[in-house]
């Protein structure tokens, strides 16, 4: 059994060592080989904390030795990019869609970029601290909610490569981590409700006008954003629904037409009426599949959605419009609270949304819940005279 060191990048040394005469904090390794197979691996204490100190190191290796119970285990020289193939295998085994894989490749190669960074190779060698630490570096989620399904990601990484036994221990269970959950929870819930922007009815008819003088635009396309800015003003459908509608989801009786789909994130039913003059200008849509009104069915759901919301962002500038963080989901919040400020009931918007819960809709939109406030201010008064 050999053991030497593997020198951090801020390391006055570099690379792998076996020079005993120098003394730093960096972790020593210890390899050995059974049955033709390399094995590899930290060198830890009675505590399980990395060994940095030479004659400790050489102490726990002569006892291993001596004892016969060199750790060749399936977890002693896996590598984070070994674990990370094995994890993205099993993802795309289960048919997870291309987006989701692509998600987690990406979180799982900053992983790997940072632990090369910190001169960690082995999957082992994660820490809960050095998780911890770099949670709290990473700036390409800034949003609270972009947090938690980061946080949710590696959650789902480290329970696949325990259940796997590729690591002996999941380093996300320590409490940091559910006291991070929490607060980015907590930050989500803030921000939802400061996010959430309708517009008022001058600023819609301004992005209306604007599809037909926004400069590098088709002609084409001018026709199918004003009519699916429409669609969505009228009907309530977030954008990936909208741009992803068939034509035989919109059904008509002769008198009154109507939008029944189904959402593409949760698969609930959405059963809408929508004006006459909305139906009739989705049907006037040019589209190169008469099946839908605005995809041309080749390509993800979301990179139909991603093409129009590029759309979107040059009609709101040009109709001098603030997005606020958001584009076309203003037309849905739009839609709900118009509604809730006639005093529709709340749960009855949650059906129209296409939530699977009135909780989700209480959550963004209670403050506007008229209906809900006028019960309790007749509840209170009422009271008042007993």
């Amino acid at each position: 059994m050999i053991i030497y060191k593997r020198h951090r990048a801020e390391c006055q040394y570099s690379g792998k060592d076996r020079n005993q005469s120098h003394r730093c904090q960096c972790s020593i390794y210890v390899e050995w080989n059974v049955n033709g197979k390399q094995n590899v691996m930290v060198v830890r204490d009675e505590l399980s904390h990395p060994v940095s100190s030479w004659t400790e190191a050489a102490k726990i290796v002569a006892d291993k030795e001596t004892k016969g119970s060199a750790p060749a285990t399936k977890t002693a020289s896996i590598t984070i990019a070994e674990a990370r193939q094995q994890f993205i295998d099993s993802k795309e085994s289960e048919g997870n869609e291309k987006i989701t894989i692509a998600k987690y490749k990406l979180t799982l190669d900053r992983l790997k970029e940072y632990c090369a960074e910190k001169n960690v190779t082995l999957l082992e060698e994660i820490t809960s601290g050095l998780l911890l630490t770099w949670f709290d570096t990473q700036e390409h989620w800034s949003a609270p909610s972009a947090r938690l399904s980061f946080h949710a990601r590696m959650k789902t990484f480290f329970i696949f490569c325990t259940s796997r036994e590729l690591i002996s221990k999941n380093p996300m269970v320590a409490e940091g981590f559910k006291q991070n959950v929490r607060r980015y929870s907590k930050d989500a819930k803030k921000r939802r409700q400061e996010t959430i922007s309708p517009l008022d009815a001058k600023q819609v008819e301004k992005l209306f006008a604007a599809c037909a003088t926004t400069p590098n635009i088709t002609a084409a396309n001018r026709s199918r954003v004003h009519a699916l800015m429409l669609l969505q003003r009228y009907s309530g459908l977030a954008l990936v629904d909208a741009s992803c509608l068939e034509r035989d989801e919109l059904t008509t009786d002769g008198k009154v037409y109507r939008v029944k789909t189904n959402r593409q994130k949760s698969d609930e039913p959405v059963n809408n009426v929508i004006p006459t003059f909305v139906a009739e200008e989705l049907l006037k849509v040019k589209n190169g599949n008469p099946n839908y009104f605005f995809w041309t069915g080749e390509s993800l759901s979301g990179s139909v959605s991603s093409h129009y919301d590029k759309i979107y962002r040059k009609v709101f500038q040009h109709a001098g419009i603030e997005t606020n963080g958001q584009l076309s989901h203003r037309f849905r919040h739009t839609f709900a609270v118009e509604l809730l400020e006639a005093g529709v009931d709340i749960r009855k918007v949650s059906k129209a949304l296409g939530h699977s819960s009135v909780t989700t809709t209480e959550r963004y939109y209670a403050k506007w819940n008229k209906a809900q406030q006028d019960l309790l201010d007749d509840d209170l008064t009422g009271a008042w005279g007993k």
